[in-house]
């Protein structure tokens, strides 16, 4: 009898714990979940209640509105009263740039739906969004790039605020909506103007990038800014044939002397010397290869393993930067930035808050710390290498009257064309408010070409 009774229970549980699985899944899909099923871009009603949503708007750091709304007998609207300056920050409809990426926020809904403000405003109302970008900087750079190919960054390097991103060639968003035509030629266009290149060029880094191998071959130990190399103008390293831009070579030279006149030898025997362990050490450090994460889509580094069968030649050829390293130029502004910062690594960000119609603030940005990639010691010797360039290397189109700027230059060779032109500017040195970095594509020299949009920029951000 008592094992029939027994029995009798057990059976009785089962109905009452398949109850309480459905009680617990339904409340975890319509209660927990709800706010982020219901603001899904592929939930249908989502997207028709959307339209009801009054979203909202995304200004600069100095209230300069670059992605506004107006109201049509359709529904809200998107407006874009910067065109084409932020063209890759809006985007141009609800599935691009910002609109996407704070999809969310712009329209209140999923994290942050909140009853209780679209009650008190009587409609459902977004929030609106605070970029860190500086107008200034921004519209300089835009002007500057304009009928050329390719990206200026510019980062405040103690907090990782990013002041200024922009690609070229850009669009008008209002246009590419407005027009069928228009929309058709932009998706053909083989300039690729939808291409944010600040985040999603990669591009070879070419001599920029022996700001790496130094800082890391200083931080080592295995070389100090007065070490002495020899080149000839080309020789065989690592069973690779490498070439100076000066072809007749610079003889003895310092490390410090290498990196202001951009010598190839001296670099790719210094990445020999670093050896292949320790250069793939310092690049996970610096977080060369990390996709940016700044709501807008990005690209992470690519780099050859040169720990592999005869990884000894990319590991020659990458550091001068060349052979298989591509970067983007938001990655080479976050190396600057760490050299600026005393070798503490920040991770960019874009969105310095999230804010309530009525300006209370519901999010607050900061950039990521990463770690210490490099000593204060180092990125103040490396710095300092970076003022000689400007002073008296290839950098000198950087110059600023009254300031002073550490800076390096590139001329990265690619397969397709004349080299990219590069150039990564600090200032003021050892005291930097702000990083920048330009890449023109198929420009040549970063010397002639780039310095002038970075000395700009620069010249915006420190007034």
């Amino acid at each position: 009898m008592r094992t029939l009774q027994t029995n009798i229970i057990k059976l009785s549980l089962v109905p009452l714990v398949g109850f309480l699985i459905v009680c617990i899944s339904l409340g975890y899909w319509q209660v927990i979940r709800a706010p982020a099923l219901r603001a899904h871009p592929y939930n249908d009603q989502a997207q028709q209640r959307a339209k009801s949503i009054q979203p909202g708007q995304v200004y600069t750091s100095d209230d300069q509105l670059i992605l506004g709304v107006r109201q049509t007998p359709e529904g809200w609207v998107r407006a874009y009263p910067a065109g084409e300056v932020y063209a890759h920050r809006t985007g141009y409809d609800y599935k691009t740039g910002l609109s996407q990426g704070l999809h969310q926020a712009l329209l209140g809904v999923g994290r942050y739906e909140n009853f209780w403000r679209n009650f008190r405003n009587g409609r459902p109302t977004g929030l609106n969004v605070i970029l860190t970008l500086d107008s200034s900087a921004q519209a300089t750079a835009a002007r500057l790039l304009r009928g050329k190919r390719g990206a200026v960054v510019a980062l405040q390097p103690q907090t990782g605020a990013v002041l200024a991103l922009a690609s070229a060639p850009s669009y008008d968003p209002q246009r590419v909506l407005d027009n069928d035509i228009v929309y058709e030629m932009f998706r053909s266009d083989p300039a690729s103007p939808e291409l944010n290149r600040a985040l999603q060029g990669l591009y070879p880094p070419g001599s920029v990038f022996k700001i790496f191998t130094a800082a890391a071959a200083l931080d080592a130990g295995v070389a100090n800014p007065q070490t002495v190399f020899t080149c000839a103008g080309a020789e065989t390293i690592a069973h690779t044939l490498v070439k100076c831009r000066n072809a007749s070579g610079h003889g003895r030279v310092s490390l410090t002397w290498a990196l202001a006149d951009s010598c190839n030898v001296t670099f790719a025997k210094l990445a020999e010397q670093l050896g292949p362990q320790r250069f793939r050490s310092y690049a996970k450090k610096f977080h060369l290869l990390d996709s940016a994460k700044l709501c807008l889509p990005g690209k992470s580094g690519k780099m050859a393993d040169v720990l592999a069968y005869k990884g000894e030649r990319e590991l020659v050829q990458a550091g001068f930067g060349q052979g298989a390293t591509l970067l983007t130029p938001v990655a080479v502004a976050q190396l600057a930035a760490t050299i600026a910062n005393g070798g503490q690594v920040i991770r960019p960000y874009l969105v310095d808050s999230i804010e309530e119609f009525n300006g209370r603030v519901v999010y607050r940005g900061r950039g990521q710390h990463l770690g210490q990639a490099i000593s204060q010691q180092t990125a103040d010797q490396v710095e300092g290498m970076m003022v000689v360039a400007v002073e008296k290397g290839t950098g000198g189109g950087a110059a600023i009257r009254g300031t002073v700027v550490a800076a390096k230059t590139g001329s990265a060779e690619n397969p397709h064309g004349p080299p990219h032109a590069w150039i990564v500017v600090l200032a003021p040195a050892h005291q930097a408010q702000a990083v920048v970095v330009v890449v023109v594509e198929n420009g040549g020299s970063g010397g002639e070409v780039a310095a002038p949009i970075a000395r700009e920029v620069l010249k915006a951000l420190l007034r």
